[in-house]
């Protein structure tokens, strides 16, 4: 992911959605290795494992056995919707995206995709790809959950010794959750220049577009074809009466077909728990844990670095992720799988999150690259037609196309190759064609021409290939005048061609 992906405007934000809980772990203390659990703990997303009463272990992340005798919710009272809508183009707004929709607490939840959750592996950004999220909500404003908890006779037959208890049922239980409908529609889009994408996404006034109404799609898709975006659209929908549910292939018409169908068709299902410690039940029963709050804090950098990874790499062209696959897996699918022992170990803590740094570390490096190759597209017409002859003068000795240098980013490597021709005055011109390549290893992303005379007697030259720009070839002509000598040079800047296989 390039530079550009932490450098975007924040999307604003619908001040009618819910604020998701902030997480609060407690200050650290020099030399402490003990955490105290918070007593209760709401916003988890509900893990597919999740059943009222349930254990819940911060440690492991892992669900345990029921330790609270069977019991009935209240009634949750009444339901609010909401639409909400928000531009992705840079970590941090993926990051708040992650926090509201998948942030857990200790080492419950936050790594796992779910099905509430797979929605974030379908964002894309970069400098040329920003995606637009439009969601609508509807959810109770309360929790399903009981006005009074009971522990079975067997746990509170075990609470008098701690470890045991906690090996058997963790240290909290499901005490709740909340049922919701969710409708999030994905639309990414994607340009071949930064300019076409920040003009897109001016023509907007600063706000992400209401996507959801007729008006607001029509301008959407309006604005998308005078700034040569392209836009592919998916759909996640949660929470609705089974039947003959909409499929795609997603347009954005058809997402608002499916979207009426969604509203007509809402049947809340739990989203997120509220946990509850076992000392809500039995007060002298200890929250602390032997696991120091750093430790958590760690965890969350780990889990947030994952989350940033699996964006990049969906985001990246089949060549890359065919490159990456290896690495992406390791991390990916060895993060989720080791959850449950990453707070206790803090060796492959440590060689995961240096595993993850290096994995986005080089996605980075390709974004860096893929956004540079598409500044030299952009360059590609300012070349001159093949066979238009350019004469020197006075006033200009040096042509330059492309690049020659690229300091914003480090992955951008340019190698250049100097060529010089010059000839003292004989009879009839004095003519030279230089030639760079093929070099299939090679690609061309700047070139220079040079008089080295400054005295308007040099002659001229002319560009003798119809492009020279992202090709591997480079042929430029150059002549003196009648009965003149010439001295000419030419710089030809390129990269390694196998880092970038991008598509115009």
């Amino acid at each position: 992911m390039a530079t550009d992906r932490t450098n975007a405007t924040p999307a604003r934000q619908d001040e009618s959605a819910p604020e998701p809980s902030p997480t609060r772990i407690r200050a650290t203390v020099a030399g402490e290795a003990r955490t105290e659990l918070e007593s209760v703990v709401s916003a988890i997303p509900w893990g597919d494992a999740f059943t009222f009463g349930a254990g819940v272990d911060a440690i492991t992340g892992g669900v345990a056995g029921t330790a609270v005798k069977p019991f009935t919710p209240k009634e949750p009272g009444p339901t609010s919707s909401w639409e909400h809508y928000s531009f992705i183009q840079s970590d941090s707004e993926l990051n708040r995206e992650v926090e509201a929709s998948a942030s857990g607490k200790y080492n419950i939840g936050s790594v796992a995709l779910s099905a509430s959750t797979s929605y974030l592996s379908k964002i894309q950004y970069s400098e040329l790809t920003v995606t637009l999220l439009a969601k609508f909500q509807s959810q109770f404003e309360r929790y399903d959950e009981a006005d009074h908890y009971e522990l079975t006779e067997e746990a509170k037959g075990l609470m008098a010794d701690p470890a045991k208890f906690r090996k058997a049922y963790g240290d909290y239980f499901v005490a709740g959750g909340r049922r919701s409908s969710r409708f999030t529609a994905v639309y990414t889009c994607k340009t071949t220049t930064a300019k076409s994408m920040e003009e897109f996404k001016a023509s907007f006034g600063g706000a992400a577009p209401n996507v959801f109404s007729a008006e607001g799609s029509a301008r959407f898709l309006q604005a998308a074809s005078e700034h040569n975006v392209r836009v592919t659209a998916d759909l996640v929908m949660e929470g609705h009466k089974p039947g003959s549910v909409p499929n795609g292939p997603w347009t954005p018409e058809k997402i608002m077909e499916a979207l009426a169908w969604f509203k007509d068709n809402l049947d809340g299902v739990n989203l997120q728990a509220k946990l509850k410690h076992y000392s809500t039940i039995d007060p002298n029963y200890s929250r602390t844990v032997e696991v120091a709050p750093d430790v958590f804090v760690e965890l969350r950098q780990l889990y947030t670095t994952v989350w940033d990874i699996r964006s990049g790499y969906a985001s990246l062209p089949r060549y890359y992720q065919d490159q990456f696959k290896k690495a992406y897996t390791a991390v990916d699918s060895g993060v989720t799988a080791n959850q449950n022992i990453l707070a206790t170990d803090a060796d492959k803590r440590l060689d995961y999150q240096q595993k993850a740094d290096e994995l986005m570390s080089d996605i980075n490096d390709v974004y860096a690259r893929m956004d540079f190759y598409f500044k030299v597209v952009s360059q590609v017409g300012k070349e001159p037609g093949k066979d238009k002859r350019i004469d020197e003068g006075t006033g200009q000795q040096t042509w330059i196309y492309g690049f020659s240098t690229y300091t914003k980013s480090g992955a951008v490597v340019i190698n250049s190759n100097s060529m010089r021709y010059r000839e003292s005055w004989h009879v009839g011109h004095r003519e030279n064609t230089f030639e760079f390549g093929p070099k299939g290893d090679h690609l061309i992303v700047g070139w220079e021409v040079i008089s080295n005379w400054n005295d308007g007697t040099n002659g001229g030259w002319w560009k003798a290939v119809d492009q020279i720009l992202l090709k591997d070839y480079l042929a430029v002509h150059v002549t003196s005048l009648y009965d003149r000598g010439c001295d000419w040079s030419l710089i030809v800047y390129y990269v390694d061609a196998k880092d970038y296989q991008f598509e115009s």
